[in-house]
């Protein structure tokens, strides 16, 4: 079993003296930082592995974008069709990728229509969904409402609010609407050019983050192993050469040490229980290393960072109805 790992250090450095005789007192914390793949429930819940989505395209313009839509081609030969269907793409690699798959279809055949600048369409309605899932033979519909272009002074796409879309169930009821927009993990100088592989990388990044509105998706979150002290050391050893018995032995008898020490060994146990998704027991581990750091009047990082595992490991309690619901 492959660990991804990385190593870090704090440490606090002190000057005593003075002149050319200096000394120093450090203070070192140390530990291990660990990926663990965490499961996500979708924002929505449309069913089983049964459903299945189609998308369609209303091709609905705004008439200013009628000029837009010359210029970006002029520029950088990216026409509308090709931005939503990196949004589609995105949304069907999202979707496949899910823990319980959904089946994207593409609608085809719709024709073009203008709107007034600053128009939202209405939704489309329920008897013209009922027509769409009968000729496709889907149970929901994801419809792009319309796509602008938002083009600046000097003819640049500015990324962030360009696509709307609803999500329609199987009685033509609108459950979700969303646009795109700027994502967190993205360096926002990005959006103030021109080029064509980030507009098409910022669609379709929007698109796989859609589907993770609609199904479970993995995500890696960071966890600590602590290893700064003689047998929390040990521990990470056998741990680190997948002797995990061994590892779990060492940390247990950690537990009968002074209260920092054996709170760190709880915070390296609480790591197998959540792994093999146990997550009650890691959180009532780390409650009671709490609670023993609290009844000596330790209230430092290490407080902090367990009180926060806490938290997390509550989520993931309260997620595993949700997501059972979405299998």
């Amino acid at each position: 079993m492959e660990r991804r790992v990385k190593y870090k250090m704090k440490a606090g450095l002190k000057i005593v003296g003075a002149f050319l005789f200096m000394g120093f007192l450090a203070s070192c914390s140390s530990y291990k930082v660990l990926n663990i793949d965490v499961l996500h429930p979708g924002e929505l819940n449309i069913g089983n592995k049964n459903a299945q989505i189609l998308f369609i395209d209303r091709k609905l313009v705004h008439e200013s974008d009628s000029l837009s839509a010359y210029q970006l081609f002029a520029s950088l030969r990216l026409r509308r069709d090709e931005v939503v269907n990196h949004f589609y793409n995105g949304v069907r690699d999202g979707l496949r990728n899910g823990v319980q798959p959904i089946l994207l279809v593409k609608g085809l055949g719709l024709n073009t229509g203008y709107i007034p600048d600053g128009y939202t369409p209405a939704p489309i309605s329920p008897e013209g969904i009922a027509a769409l899932e009968k000729i496709s033979g889907q149970t929901y519909v994801l419809s792009v409402e319309y796509c602008k272009f938002g083009l600046d002074g000097a003819s640049r796409l500015m990324l962030d609010t360009n696509l709307f879309v609803r999500l329609y169930d199987p009685d033509g009821v609108v459950v979700d609407s969303a646009t795109t927009h700027k994502l967190d993990d993205v360096d926002e100088t990005l959006f103030e050019g021109n080029n064509y592989d980030i507009i098409c990388n910022f669609f379709y990044n929007n698109g796989v983050k859609y589907a993770e509105r609609l199904v479970p998706t993995w995500k890696p979150e960071q966890r600590r192993i602590y290893t700064n002290n003689r047998l929390l050391n040990l521990g990470y050893y056998h741990f680190e050469n997948e002797n995990d018995e061994e590892a779990q032995r060492i940390w247990n008898a950690a537990l009968n040490l002074k209260p920092k020490v054996a709170a760190r060994a709880a915070v390296n146990l609480a790591w197998f229980y959540e792994k093999d998704g146990n997550f009650s027991s890691a959180k009532a581990l780390l409650e009671a290393a709490l609670k023993t750091l609290q009844a000596n009047n330790i209230n430092d990082n290490l407080s902090v960072y367990i009180t926060d595992y806490i938290k997390r490991l509550e989520k993931r309690i309260q997620d595993e109805t949700k997501i059972m619901e979405q299998l």
